[in-house]
């Protein structure tokens, strides 16, 4: 809507569908977006042609703008405690199991006590928190998972979980030191996230005082993938850790491994011979060049 409003679906052809494409990206609409409305529409017709309405869908061999794979914003570990020396002691502690585990915001706001395992340092994601209230994953979607918890993390879950319903949610409003309503996502943001990441400081390798970059807590998750890969874990381990459900999300990853150019730097180093540039060739500028990009 409001483009195929007077469409009827057996006067859809495929160069309808791709002439409705194009004119999404003549209105200067996102790749995102014009994608997910595609695939809504691909859906639609689908289920017509299951219920005999069409025969054929028209949304096939459509070619749909590009879309840029964005490079994940993570946090480095002096960036994320300046973050947690900001956060009050509930809100530390979440942000804590965030870094540590990849949690999603809607699977650590809608953790359950009873689905943390004290003596095996794991948890069990199944619950999720919706706009609709607490919802359970079904349970053959891979974002139903074992998480492992390292022990500083649980002995902090240990202590927030003190005189609280050990079964009930984890993370909750707090109201006159009582467990209160599930959290919004928008409001904690708001309230909560925001204010504690454009206060923190850290000082960086040139032993300033700089501010952390400002990223949406989403980017939690995106930090503990980026750490884990840093340190050798494979993007087989991470994409199940994160429950993704595919593998080509988490290769967004693959260039923090410490090994990422290995092979091609060894392959450089094999050769027989290398090329050089003459002495007082063109060589001479090029600290001048590369000061002036890195600036």
């Amino acid at each position: 809507m409001p483009y195929w409003a007077d469409w009827e679906m057996r006067a859809m052809g495929r160069m309808d569908v791709q002439a409705w494409v194009r004119s999404l990206m003549l209105e200067g609409k996102g790749a995102s977006a014009i994608r997910r409305s595609y695939n809504l529409l691909h859906s639609l017709m689908q289920a017509a042609v299951d219920e005999d309405i069409i025969s054929v869908t028209p949304c096939r061999r459509t070619e749909l703008p590009p879309e840029a794979v964005k490079p994940p914003e993570w946090f480095t570990l002096d960036q994320a405690q300046a973050i947690l020396d900001e956060l009050s002691g509930p809100w530390r502690t979440l942000a804590l199991l965030a870094f540590y585990t990849g949690l999603r915001w809607g699977e650590s706001s809608g953790l359950h006590g009873k689905r943390i395992d004290w003596l095996r340092s794991r948890l069990f994601v199944v619950e999720v928190n919706t706009k609709s209230g607490i919802k359970e994953y079904p349970k053959t979607a891979k974002s139903r998972r074992e998480v492992p918890i390292p022990d500083h993390v649980l002995d902090a879950l240990a202590r927030h979980m003190h005189d609280r319903d050990p079964d009930g949610v984890v993370f909750t409003t707090v109201t006159k030191g009582r467990a209160g309503r599930l959290l919004i996502d928008g409001n904690w943001r708001r309230q909560t996230w925001w204010p504690a990441v454009r206060a923190a400081r850290y000082v960086d390798t040139d032993r300033k005082r700089r501010a952390v970059p400002e990223y949406p807590p989403h980017s939690m998750r995106h930090t503990c993938a980026s750490w884990l890969v840093q340190q050798g874990v494979s993007l087989y381990e991470v994409q199940h850790l994160l429950g993704h459900e595919s593998y080509q999300t988490t290769q967004r990853y693959a260039h923090l491994a410490p090994d990422a150019h290995k092979a091609v730097l060894g392959a450089w180093a094999r050769l027989d011979s290398q090329l050089v540039v003459p002495a007082g060739g063109a060589a001479g500028p090029r600290p001048a060049l590369a000061l002036a990009r890195t600036h």
